[in-house]
């Protein structure tokens, strides 16, 4: 039985899809921040931040992306 057993199929549907949307947008920004870079400078540093921490990944996760890029 999967974490979701407790919703009806039709609520199941709906989460699905909006956790499809919200991993589209946030790998939609992620792509913006780096198609087209030569090099990971500051500025991709900092758009990469603002994605991640604007897409609820959280602060502590955020800097230990950021670091080990």
């Amino acid at each position: 039985m999967s974490w979701l057993g407790f919703l009806g199929k039709e609520k199941k549907e709906n989460l699905n899809k909006g956790l499809e949307k919200t991993k589209e947008n946030v790998f939609t920004k992620l792509s913006r921040a780096v198609i087209g870079k030569s090099k990971v400078d500051d500025e991709v540093l900092d758009n990469l931040e603002e994605v991640l921490v604007s897409s609820d990944v959280g602060v502590a996760t955020t800097i230990k992306i950021i670091k080990r890029i």
